[in-house]
């Protein structure tokens, strides 16, 4: 249990550096309307949920799911019309813009892969082939559910 609570603190440190970074994105830029005490509610009620997935992904053992897919069920669970704190989280979260909460995400995401290119060069080039089938069958699904719900909204 002792190793359990050093692997969480050891992870909520670069959570903590990775929240620090969208704040400062958030107030530097532009783009983002965002006021200071709706920007730290929204990075707590993040950090929070991403607290809660990090908890889950080194206690519960079966299934073995990345962190990722932690905080993405944690999130959508929380988010449901049914959940209680539903609304408060949504309408807490609108200062944030997630396009700005992306580009330090893409950068850390971008460092780890940097880390394993030995990796990346044992695979064989079949693995491109494979990178495009996935982003194209993802875009194209994407795009045929968005234009399905649009048409049966009457919005297209």
């Amino acid at each position: 249990m002792k190793k359990t609570v050093q692997d969480i603190v050891e992870q909520l440190k670069f959570v903590v550096i990775i929240y620090g970074i969208v704040v400062l994105i958030h107030l530097m830029s532009p783009a983002s309307d965002s006021k200071l005490p709706g920007l730290l509610l929204s990075t707590v009620i993040s950090f929070a949920m991403v607290f809660i997935s990090l908890v889950l992904k080194n206690l519960v053992k079966k299934p073995n799911l990345p962190g990722f897919a932690w905080a993405t069920l944690v999130s959508f669970f929380l988010t449901l019309p049914i959940s209680p704190v539903q609304e408060f989280i949504v309408s807490s979260m609108s200062s944030y813009s997630f396009s700005l909460v992306g580009i330090p995400l893409v950068a850390f995401a971008g460092v780890a892969v940097g880390d394993q290119l030995d990796v990346f060069k044992k695979l064989s080039w079949k693995i491109v082939i494979v990178s495009f089938v996935v982003m194209g069958s993802t875009y194209f699904f994407s795009a045929a559910i968005a234009n399905a719900v649009l048409a049966s909204k009457g919005m297209l």
